[in-house]
Protein backbone atom coordinates (compact mmCIF):
# COMPACT_ATOMS: atom_id res chain seq x y z
CA UNK A 1 0.00 0.00 0.00
CA UNK A 2 1.60 3.08 -0.85
CA UNK A 3 1.05 6.07 0.99
CA UNK A 4 -1.21 8.08 -0.94
CA UNK A 5 -3.16 5.01 -0.48
CA UNK A 6 -2.80 4.54 3.47
CA UNK A 7 -3.83 8.35 3.72
CA UNK A 8 -7.07 7.92 2.16
CA UNK A 9 -7.77 4.40 3.77
CA UNK A 10 -7.42 6.67 7.13
CA UNK A 11 -9.50 9.80 6.11
CA UNK A 12 -12.16 7.32 5.49
CA UNK A 13 -11.37 5.16 8.93
CA UNK A 14 -11.79 8.93 10.75
CA UNK A 15 -15.15 9.95 8.65
CA UNK A 16 -16.29 6.81 9.79
CA UNK A 17 -15.38 7.33 13.43
CA UNK A 18 -16.95 10.64 13.48
CA UNK A 19 -20.13 9.23 11.94
CA UNK A 20 -20.08 6.74 14.27
CA UNK A 21 -21.19 9.33 17.26
CA UNK A 22 -18.29 7.07 19.19
CA UNK A 23 -15.70 8.14 22.13
CA UNK A 24 -12.45 7.52 20.45
CA UNK A 25 -11.62 4.58 22.86
CA UNK A 26 -15.21 3.10 22.16
CA UNK A 27 -14.71 3.34 18.03
CA UNK A 28 -10.82 1.95 18.17
CA UNK A 29 -12.21 -0.92 19.98
CA UNK A 30 -15.07 -2.03 17.71
CA UNK A 31 -12.86 -1.35 15.10
CA UNK A 32 -9.59 -3.16 17.11
CA UNK A 33 -7.44 -0.53 16.12
CA UNK A 34 -5.29 0.98 18.48
CA UNK A 35 -6.21 4.03 19.96
CA UNK A 36 -2.94 5.77 19.89
CA UNK A 37 -3.01 5.01 15.83
CA UNK A 38 -6.72 7.16 15.39
CA UNK A 39 -5.06 10.53 17.65
CA UNK A 40 -1.91 9.97 14.99
CA UNK A 41 -3.68 9.95 12.09
CA UNK A 42 -6.27 12.59 12.91
CA UNK A 43 -3.42 15.63 13.87
CA UNK A 44 -1.49 13.95 10.57
CA UNK A 45 -4.47 14.65 8.61
CA UNK A 46 -6.04 17.45 10.29
CA UNK A 47 -6.41 20.46 8.00
CA UNK A 48 -4.20 22.66 10.47
CA UNK A 49 -1.44 20.62 9.60
CA UNK A 50 -1.62 20.09 5.90
CA UNK A 51 -1.44 24.37 5.14
CA UNK A 52 2.09 25.85 5.01
CA UNK A 53 3.14 28.30 7.79
CA UNK A 54 2.90 31.47 6.86
CA UNK A 55 5.81 33.96 7.46
CA UNK A 56 5.38 37.62 8.49
CA UNK A 57 7.92 39.71 8.33
CA UNK A 58 8.71 42.99 10.42
CA UNK A 59 11.02 45.74 10.09
CA UNK A 60 12.63 46.72 13.30
CA UNK A 61 14.80 49.40 13.57
CA UNK A 62 17.24 49.83 16.43
CA UNK A 63 17.97 52.68 18.83
CA UNK A 64 20.77 53.31 20.59
CA UNK A 65 19.80 53.68 24.64
CA UNK A 66 20.77 57.47 25.50
CA UNK A 67 23.36 57.39 28.21
CA UNK A 68 20.89 58.08 31.25
CA UNK A 69 19.51 54.58 30.12
CA UNK A 70 22.16 53.14 29.60
CA UNK A 71 23.59 50.34 31.68
CA UNK A 72 27.26 50.77 32.59
CA UNK A 73 29.94 48.52 31.83
CA UNK A 74 31.74 47.85 35.19
CA UNK A 75 35.87 47.22 35.27
CA UNK A 76 36.85 45.93 38.58
CA UNK A 77 40.69 46.14 39.23
CA UNK A 78 41.16 44.71 42.81
CA UNK A 79 38.81 46.33 45.42
CA UNK A 80 38.82 49.55 42.63
CA UNK A 81 35.53 49.56 40.19
CA UNK A 82 34.83 51.99 37.12
CA UNK A 83 31.54 52.37 35.98
CA UNK A 84 31.83 53.35 32.03
CA UNK A 85 29.09 54.55 30.40
CA UNK A 86 28.56 55.61 26.07
CA UNK A 87 30.52 58.68 25.68
CA UNK A 88 33.31 57.90 27.68
CA UNK A 89 36.79 59.70 27.42
CA UNK A 90 39.27 56.73 26.39
CA UNK A 91 42.56 58.36 27.58
CA UNK A 92 40.92 59.06 30.79
CA UNK A 93 40.29 55.77 31.56
CA UNK A 94 43.50 54.23 30.75
CA UNK A 95 45.16 57.00 32.84
CA UNK A 96 43.21 55.68 35.80
CA UNK A 97 43.81 51.60 34.91
CA UNK A 98 47.63 52.73 35.39
CA UNK A 99 47.44 54.38 38.41
CA UNK A 100 45.36 51.52 39.86
CA UNK A 101 47.47 49.33 38.17
CA UNK A 102 50.35 50.79 39.89
CA UNK A 103 48.89 50.96 43.28
CA UNK A 104 48.54 46.97 43.82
Amino acid sequence: MNENERNEQWRERIRAYRKSGQTMRAWCAAQEIPFNQLKYWLRKLSPDKRKSPTTTWVTVTPTPPSSAEASPLVVRIGSASIDIRPGFDGSLLTQVVRVLEADR
